[in-house]
């Protein structure tokens, strides 16, 4: 029995359970495919539950601060880094529920999107600025979703 479980341990419990004895007992092999993308969910969201806030305030910051090393380097021929920018600072999750910094993190995602036009158009030292953010941040979604697959899903 866990006396003050967290979301991970819960997840956990589950994810052993189906692997330790609902998936012997299972012989439809559709049925066993479907057990496998859960697990695989499973190990995702277990992979999340502990510091996807932390992740994403991280990788906000790390792509604002990108932002304005376009802006820094007068790179923003089209003023679209900076309308970007002004409506990311202006839409801040306030707290610290998943849905609002992920609506947080989508804006910031805009602002990723139109700096790395912008670093690749201006080249050198910003473009390696930008473009390493988008690595790390590449990076992060591998670790997360690690060889999550569909099988048989297109």
């Amino acid at each position: 029995m866990i006396a003050r479980p967290s979301g991970r341990q819960l997840l956990e419990t589950v994810r052993t359970e189906l692997r330790t004895t609902i998936k012997h007992a299972v012989t439809d092999a559709d049925a066993l495919a479907r057990l496998d993308m859960i697990d695989s969910i499973l190990g995702s969201v277990i992979m999340r539950s502990d510091d996807e806030v932390a992740w994403l305030r991280e990788e906000i910051a790390a792509i604002e601060r990108a932002g304005d090393a376009v802006l820094a380097d007068r790179a923003d021929e089209t003023g679209q880094v900076a309308a970007a920018l002004a409506v990311l600072r202006a839409n801040r999750a306030t707290g610290y529920r998943l849905p609002d910094l992920h609506a947080e993190y989508n804006l910031a995602g805009e602002v990723l999107s139109r700096a790395v036009e912008a670093g690749s158009r201006a080249g050198g030292r910003l473009r390696r600025t930008v473009e390493e953010v988008l690595e790390e941040r590449l990076r992060r979604e591998v670790l997360i979703r690690g060889e999550f697959s569909l099988a048989g899903r297109i």
